[in-house]
């Protein structure tokens, strides 16, 4: 197993056990505590399906030189796993364990399936990916669709910019205080959001 796929393990199994020791309530109130962030991930994918998605497969699929899937190391917090394990049947967590066991030799990302991405709901920095030539031949020359984009972007940071309190902080400080240790903890690791936190005032908020 590779240094990627190790830290991926360590992740997903982290969620996996501390799951696994929750009462059946107080999953559920993870789970009510994610409704906004998946109403928002519903709007960024009929954004996606309705404007983006047809020059995608032009560009990339149809030609087989994908830039959103063509990296191993794609970016994930680790809220990205507590919300995908929390909302993906057991089986389809199984296979992601199954797949991070395999070393990785497609030059692709390790999550890619024959069906597609292997995660029920994808890491925030994939569903916020655009290649150049979708920004170039899309968003700029469409102002209507660039102000919708905008938009969206401004909505993610209120679940991932933690200049007030917001939810991947809280997961992250959730499972934290249950013992969970990651090396995808950016709220608590990494200096530029350590830095953000402490210049806003919200280091001391807790879940």
């Amino acid at each position: 197993m590779g240094e990627y796929n190790q830290d991926q393990w360590i992740s997903l199994q982290a969620v996996r056990v501390i799951c696994d020791t929750l009462e059946a309530s107080e999953v559920e109130r993870l789970k009510e505590g994610c409704l906004d962030y998946l109403r928002f991930r519903a709007g960024l994918d009929r954004f996606q399906d309705e404007l983006i998605a047809a020059a995608c497969r032009t560009i990339c699929f149809d030609t087989g030189m994908s830039a959103c899937c063509g990296f191993e190391s794609i970016f994930t917090f680790f809220a990205d796993h507590v919300v995908n394990t929390l909302f993906s049947e057991r089986s389809e967590t199984d296979a992601l364990f199954s797949v991070l066991r395999r070393a990785n030799r497609t030059g692709r990302c390790v999550y890619l399936g024959h069906g597609g991405c292997m995660w029920r709901i994808r890491p925030i920095s994939c569903a916020m990916f655009f290649c150049d030539k979708i920004k170039e031949g899309i968003l700029r020359a469409d102002p209507e669709t660039a102000e919708r984009w905008s938009a969206l972007q401004a909505m993610e940071k209120e679940f991932t910019w933690p200049v007030k309190p917001v939810l991947f902080d809280d997961l992250e400080k959730y499972f934290m205080g249950l013992g969970a240790e990651s090396p995808h903890m950016y709220f608590h690791q990494s200096p530029g959001l350590l830095r953000l936190k402490r210049k806003s005032g919200t280091s001391d908020f807790r879940a």
